[in-house]
């Protein structure tokens, strides 16, 4: 989304300062009185929550900041088997609001997130700066020191050679809205997430190759069960959840 479209919001005197340095460095407009975005644009709320997005009258969303803890439960985790359970860095190559990577992170592996949107990647890092001030709690703060975010576009990032080998052991994809804003997003935070990223993306065997030649290892896409290969290509193996499967491409 254009950054003209962008509005702002600071939730009381106490966040004015911040949502200013909020502003300028995203370019966007404000601060302004919540009132004064216009429905169909976003406003970027600072508060004592942090920062998160609104479309018009729609939810508020945010980083998925409390997948950093630890999980409470070790339930199947098919992500986590189809990353090499941490025995390798990954990168979160389209990270969106961080829920996966996040994940990964509270579970013990070395993460780099990838986020093209520049809203999104404010998202991220102010989940992580409130992680490691300890807001979140210790295992939360352990976890966000796990992680490191690049805002670019994946492509760019994975082919520029400015990740190190050792930290691109896997590279893993999730292309789908669902997924990447969060299974329980309602209706108008899909919406919500389709303004800041626009139509789904078209270039998914490219994002593909790009990650093969950049994986020390494997390759991980996330898809529905039911749907196609990513970019059409077979994958050389999958492990199925109950409503998505990781497909598993060797390095080229």
């Amino acid at each position: 989304m254009d950054t003209d479209r962008v509005h702002v919001v600071a939730e009381g005197p106490a966040w004015h300062e911040r949502a200013v340095a909020v502003a300028a460095s995203l370019g966007a407009r404000g601060p302004v009185a919540a009132d004064d975005v216009p429905p169909s644009d976003l406003a970027l709320v600072v508060g004592p929550d942090g920062l998160g997005l609104r479309l018009g009258d729609g939810p508020r969303v945010a980083a998925a900041a409390e997948a950093l803890r630890r999980p409470r439960r070790q339930v199947p985790d098919p992500l986590w088997r189809a990353v090499l359970a941490g025995a390798e860095a990954v990168v979160d190559a389209t990270a969106g609001l961080g829920a996966d990577g996040f994940h990964l992170a509270a579970r013990g592996a070395r993460v780099t997130l990838i986020e093209r949107s520049p809203l999104l990647a404010a998202l991220l890092a102010d989940a992580l700066s409130r992680a490691r001030a300890g807001e979140l709690g210790p295992d939360a703060a352990a976890a966000a020191d796990r992680v490191e975010l690049v805002a670019a576009d994946a492509r760019d990032a994975l082919a520029g050679g400015g990740l190190p080998a050792e930290r691109r052991g896997v590279v893993y994809l999730d292309p789908m809205f669902a997924a990447r804003g969060g299974s329980a997003l309602p209706p108008k935070g899909m919406a919500l997430l389709r303004a800041v990223l626009g139509p789904d993306d078209e270039d998914g065997a490219e994002l593909l190759a790009v990650a093969r030649r950049a994986a020390t290892r494997r390759v991980v896409v996330k898809r529905h069960l039911r749907a196609e290969p990513l970019g059409g290509v077979p994958p050389s193996g999958s492990l199925r959840g109950r409503t998505v499967r990781f497909d598993v491409y060797a390095p080229l």
